[in-house]
């Protein structure tokens, strides 16, 4: 496929090169009037005009203006009250963070195509970037509150993003894109359509395949992915049509590792970014020792396929009837792999041990060396009482190796000690959700339209943990499949969603006021089991009560209209209060996270010009809090203990500004977000205090960006992204390293940064009428190649920020060249 795609764009290089000059024909009035109508439509959607709540658009000439192979999630940047940010400049896994008014991306709720997007951990979830390619993106609407009513999430407490990507064309034909960049930056892409058949059949297939290497050091890491996806669309007639899509994603990378913040004498991290802001401290070279190659950046990453199958139905009846169903499935099989040097042995033997009903699971004991440990006629390691190192190994001497201090079993002679070992620790993932959504409205009265609906999903997910020794840790972390020597998870999850809606749509006082009132129902049911870790199964039920949904919008006349709209939302429980040493169930008292978005705005439009202003206020609740009853125990042995209560919040309220204006050569856009979101009440065990600021949440943002088209031919673009400073710590934090130094460090910020970004995009008027919309984009991301923090891992939070890392590098400057051609 990749040889057919270049030949296609060396033959359309030399076209751009020989009529490079060739000048655009002079378009008719009738084409003018109809551009000038278009660019008052597109002010107004992007800015959110007509609709009752905050909500931004992406078009897709804002889409087709980025990289090739851009993360959709990267797009969101330019709306106000979002944050994104990742160490690549193109997409992330672990290290790709997302925020949204003072909530986190597992807070946000994300759909494609209307499919609820479900998890999005990085590890054992999914993100839209694997259900999706970009190159098929249409449209992204955002929803800073809570979306419309009847949106599909289990963790929407306060934001919807919904990606659509596009239908098969009506014309028969053929695109390419083809892209390189720095950083090994290479993507191929081809699309083909059958057209819009007689019987109002059309179908495209797409496929595509990228490749990007890590930056920091000598660029040893990397990311692949390949993605075809197949969509068929039959026009069933007057309104009513029936489509069915077929996903299917590939994806491994080696990502990022999180870096401490301060350059505190002492520390021992490995990587600090304000001693040097280049590196995330993995490293690029093999050494044969496993407590150095431990931070060797091949030795962890992330593996991934997905496959999403959707069929969409909408059938028109009567006058104003309208019947939609969206049955689905998401399948998914992955794994993430981490090296560590030693082997965390079962400390009876065996590989898998079933946990009896009143016991305890199996222990488990890491060991550096082979033979270290005395093993009895079973296998099993023989505990003593006290751990006791034979002579010549000292605590020192094995923590310098990289290893553990003395568990509580017996240990051979030193001189009987073998090879070092190591360990690939590769936790095993799959998911499988089934679901359908659908909805019915009509108009049952002159100004009243009636929607009813529901969403129902069942979900079964798996997360095994497997152990496997490394073949030979002098060469490479290879290992073989048949050296599995221990299993200590064996997660299995069943879970079932449904909720329903019902909403009244009015337009009244002649279609200048519309009052949206509407309700929601959810229920959450979930059970799991791990055999390895305890006896039985565990589960809860829990469900929102009614969940009341309002909004309104009034036109005040032609160029003003104020909104207003009023939620209340829900989250399910998450999979951290089933998992590890937590024994809870329903009648534990755990209660669903909840919330209370309320937002107020006007918007004024004239011609090309438009303004918006929206204050917010979201009410967090029920947090979800870890309590752990003994922290000193040792969570390899599995006797430390951990409880969750339902303690704190946040409260979050601020203002967005948003301003565009459109001539006949330019285009300007802007927006301003300040967002106070603050921690609600004390949670001691957390250390976080009434009032502290959220983690990662940046009070001030802003986006500004100016396109320029000179002529018909050429777009130029140039623009900038301010975040402020955000909180990377709950308070102060105490000293535990330095002796002599102050008993707490001030709390952490992330620095302020802003990125500059610049585009060029070409598009030659060839007058061939087997090549259409050919196209030759330039990108450069982070112009001026600053150095920052791109975001802070909120599952990291709970180490110590002196001597683990907690944020992520942002990303440097990246150039990216793209040639698109339609046949």
């Amino acid at each position: 496929m990749y040889k057919q795609l270049g030949l296609s764009a060396a033959v359309s290089l030399a076209l751009l090169h020989w009529h490079g000059n060739a000048l655009a024909q002079e378009a008719p009035a009738t084409a003018g009037a109809q551009a000038a109508a278009t660019v008052v439509e597109v002010t107004g959607q992007l800015l959110g005009r007509g609709e009752t709540r905050a909500n931004s658009v992406i078009d897709v000439e804002t889409i087709q203006a980025q990289p090739a192979g851009l993360d959709p999630l990267k797009l969101l940047t330019r709306v106000p009250g979002l944050q994104v940010g990742s160490s690549d400049a193109l997409t992330g896994s672990f290290s790709m963070r997302l925020g949204m008014r003072g909530l986190n991306k597992e807070q946000i709720g994300i759909s494609v195509d209307g499919v609820p997007n479900g998890s999005t951990l990085s590890n054992g979830g999914t993100m839209p970037t694997r259900l999706l390619d970009s190159a098929n993106l249409i449209r992204i609407d955002v929803s800073q509150t809570a979306g419309d009513l009847g949106t599909p999430s289990d963790q929407a407490l306060g934001g919807y993003i919904n990606f659509q990507t596009r239908d098969p064309s009506k014309d028969a034909g053929a695109e390419i894109e083809l892209s390189g960049g720095n950083y090994g930056y290479k993507r191929g892409y081809a699309r083909i359509e059958t057209g819009k058949s007689a019987a109002g059949t059309s179908a495209y297939v797409s496929m595509s395949q990228s490749s990007v290497n890590t930056w920091p050091g000598e660029e040893s890491g990397s990311n692949h992915r390949r993605n075809a996806s197949v969509r068929v669309l039959q026009d069933l007639g007057g309104g009513s049509s029936l489509r069915g899509t077929v996903s299917y994603n590939d994806f491994s990378d080696n990502d990022y590792d999180a870096v401490a913040l301060r350059s505190i004498v002492g520390t021992g991290y490995k990587a600090v970014f304000e001693i040097d802001p280049d590196t995330d401290g993995l490293l690029d070279r093999w050494t044969g020792n496993p407590a150095i190659d431990q931070n060797n950046r091949r030795t962890r990453g992330i593996n991934s396929k997905d496959i999403l199958a959707h069929v969409d139905w909408t059938q028109r009846f009567g006058s104003t009837g309208k019947f939609t169903l969206k049955p689905y499935i998401h399948t998914q099989e992955g794994n993430g792999w981490f090296y560590v040097p030693y082997r965390q042995l079962p400390v009876n033997g065996k590989v898998f041990s079933t946990v009896a009903p009143g016991a305890r699971p199996t222990g488990t004991v890491q060991e550096c060396y082979a033979n270290q440990y005395r093993r009895d006629a079973n296998g099993a390691l023989i505990p003593v009482a006290a751990g006791t190192l034979p002579a010549g190994v000292t605590a020192a001497s094995l923590r310098a190796a990289g290893c553990p201090a003395a568990a509580n079993y017996a240990m051979n002679p030193l001189d009987t000690w073998g090879d070092r070992e190591a360990t690939t620790r590769r936790s095993d993932n799959s998911i499988n959700r089934r679901g359908a959504l659908s909805e019915v409205s009509f108009t049952i009265a002159d100004g009243h339209r009636l929607r009813l609906g529901g969403w129902y999903e069942h979900t079964r997910r798996k997360k095994i943990r497997n152990w496997f020794g490394t073949t030979d840790p002098t060469v490479n972390s290879a290992y073989d499949e048949s050296d599995l020597y221990s299993v200590t998870q064996d997660r299995h999850y069943s879970q079932n969603t449904a909720m329903a809606y019902i909403q009244d749509k009015m337009t009244l006082l002649d279609g200048r006021l519309e009052l949206d009132v509407g309700a929601t129902y959810q229920r959450f049911r979930a059970s799991y089991n791990s055999v390895v870790e305890f006896a039985g199964e565990r589960s809860l039920k829990v469900s929102s009560g009614v969940l009341p949904k309002l909004a309104a919008l009034y036109r005040i006349s032609d160029e003003f209209e104020v909104f207003a709209s009023g939620s209340k939302n829900f989250s399910s429980i998450p999979d951290s209060v089933f998992e590890g040493t937590a024994a809870i169930d329903s009648k534990n008292g755990i209660e669903p996270e909840t919330s209370v978005n309320k937002d107020i705005g006007l918007r004024w439009q004239r011609d090309g010009a438009g303004v918006a202003i929206t204050v917010y206020d979201i009410d967090f609740r029920d947090r979800i809090s870890t309590q752990n009853g003994n922290p000193n125990g040792d969570i390899f042995n599995r006797d430390a203990t951990t409880s969750f209560i339902n303690q704190g919040g946040i409260e979050s309220r601020g203002v967005e500004l948003s301003g565009r204006l459109v001539g006949a050569s330019y285009e300007l856009y802007a927006n301003y977000a300040h967002n106070k979101a603050e921690y609600a009440d004390d949670t001691p065990f957390e250390g976080i205090r009434s009032g502290d600021p959220v983690l990662g949440a940046a009070k001030h943002s802003a986006f500004a960006e100016a396109v320029w088209k000179p002529a018909a031919s050429w777009r130029l673009a140039v623009n900038a992204k301010y975040t402020g400073e955000a909180a990377g710590t709950y308070g102060e934090v105490r000293n535990t390293l330095n002796n002599g130094g102050p008993a707490f460090y001030p709390r952490e910020y992330m620095p302020s940064y802003t990125l500059v970004g610049l585009s060029a995009r070409y598009k030659p008027q060839l007058g061939l009428a087997w090549l259409r919309n050919a196209e030759l984009s330039l990108n450069v991301d982070n112009l001026f190649d600053k150095r920052y923090l791109g975001g802070i891992g909120s599952e990291l939070t709970t180490s110590n920020p002196l001597t683990s890392g907690r944020y992520f590098l942002g990303s440097p400057r990246a150039f990216y060249l793209s040639l698109r051609g339609g046949f």
